[in-house]
């Protein structure tokens, strides 16, 4: 029986290892709104997305060395690109703000050295 368990156990890691190896990696995903758009705010290794819910014409994808300007007011967080408008993202709280702000500030200034190094 013991046997039978370590086998079972031994083929269900076997096959998490194998589809976690096949999916995606997304980054870090936040609820938040646009304006009257609902969507997900993805910090990804090299570009910050806005998928909106709503509307997917207002969906929008920067590389980190295409932002401008990133600040931050009561609870929204505002990204200036240097091609395009800009998107004023209401987030749930304070919090969610700085920690989103220094997140996405870290991966700007690191696009933004990797730029000046080429």
């Amino acid at each position: 029986m013991k046997t039978i368990l370590r086998r079972s156990l031994f083929l269900t890691l076997l096959v998490s290892v194998a589809v976690a190896a096949q999916a995606p990696m997304l980054g870090t995903t936040y609820d938040v709104r646009n304006g009257d758009q609902q969507g997900k705010l993805m910090i990804g290794d090299a570009d910050l997305s806005f998928e909106s819910l709503t509307d997917a014409k207002h969906s929008k994808t920067w590389a980190y060395a295409e932002i401008r300007s990133l600040e931050k007011k009561r609870k929204q967080l505002m990204v200036r690109p240097f091609k395009g408008s800009r998107y004023d993202f209401q987030l749930s709280s304070n919090q969610m703000r700085d920690q989103l702000y220094d997140m996405i500030t870290a991966k700007i200034l690191a696009a933004r050295a990797q730029g000046k190094k080429k």
